[in-house]
């Protein structure tokens, strides 16, 4: 019989993150076959005149665990469903990211295929957004000129980052930085000495806008930008955030964004804040977010 119990326990998790309503409705619009070794994860945040709508029954699977919170910020609700995971393999996903289960089982395999990965970051296909993705593995301590890594690439064993790392709550839709949550989560990962790679296999579709495309009129955006890149490269940021400014010349000059002045500016300002507010290192928020240990 504990043999049998071993083998219902799923080898991998999609943590899916998501807030209310129409978030709820928007994973069970997604994609999510039923593979086996797989479970989904979902979080929702909610307000609490919401407490208690109905499921839809698009997700009343077995193969879904769904538990809520009454909280806000993309970054706490992602911390509260690592806290939840159990599975050896976590991997982030967004509530409106499709999957196959080729895509998958190619997460599965990958970690077999590196047991000395900690981190792995994927592909994703969209039709709305063309993403530049390198041909051949690397390590993600040294990025290659051009690439980023987006949060629902990343996958990760359980062990290596579950009560070690955490998402810095500053960052995500819903806090000061309304973007760069990967960003940080990956730097503190590499930072506490995990070794991550890059694989180049699609293993989910995702259309529609980035936060930061959303956002291009926003001062936050610039601010995140100076935030984050104070964090990544803390040595030439001020050269970067030149050069950056400078590609916003041709955006500005169509009226998509603000000028490439404002946008020193507020990359300035962002650099400040995250100094005044202290937001690096990322806390420790073990004790905030007990782990639930998987049970043998």
């Amino acid at each position: 019989m504990e043999n049998e119990n071993q083998a219902k326990q799923p080898e991998l998790q999609v943590m899916i993150c998501t807030y209310g309503t129409e978030g709820l409705r928007r994973v069970a619009a997604a994609s999510h076959p039923k593979v086996e070794g797989v479970e989904y994860l979902v979080s929702i945040q909610e307000k609490p005149d919401e407490e208690g709508f109905p499921i839809p029954k698009e997700l009343d699977r077995e193969d879904f665990k769904i538990f809520t919170t009454f909280t806000k910020g993309l970054s706490i609700n992602r911390n509260i469903a690592l806290s939840h995971a159990t599975s050896p393999i976590l991997l982030i996903s967004d509530d409106d990211a499709d999957y196959t289960e080729e895509g998958l089982k190619a997460v599965i395999k990958s970690f077999k295929t590196h047991p000395e990965a900690d981190i792995i970051s994927f592909q994703y296909s969209s039709i709305s957004f063309n993403k530049h993705y390198p041909t051949e593995s690397f390590s993600l301590s040294q990025l290659p000129k051009g690439y980023y890594v987006s949060s629902i690439e990343i996958a990760m064993r359980r062990q290596s980052v579950q009560g070690k790392v955490w998402f810095n709550e500053s960052f995500g839709i819903g806090a000061t930085f309304p973007s760069g949550e990967e960003d940080v989560f990956l730097c503190d990962c590499l930072n506490k000495g995990l070794n991550g790679i890059y694989v180049p296999k699609i293993i989910a579709s995702h259309d529609g806008p980035t936060t930061s495309e959303r956002n291009l009129m926003l001062p936050s955006r610039p601010q995140t930008k100076g935030a984050v890149f104070k964090l990544l490269h803390p040595q030439d940021w001020p050269l970067r955030m030149i050069v950056h400014a400078m590609r916003e010349i041709p955006l500005w000059m169509k009226g998509l964004v603000p000028s490439p002045l404002s946008y020193c500016r507020n990359w300035l300002k962002g650099v400040g804040m995250a100094r005044k507010r202290k937001v690096f290192p990322t806390p420790d928020y073990s004790s905030k977010y007990p782990c639930h240990e998987r049970s043998e």
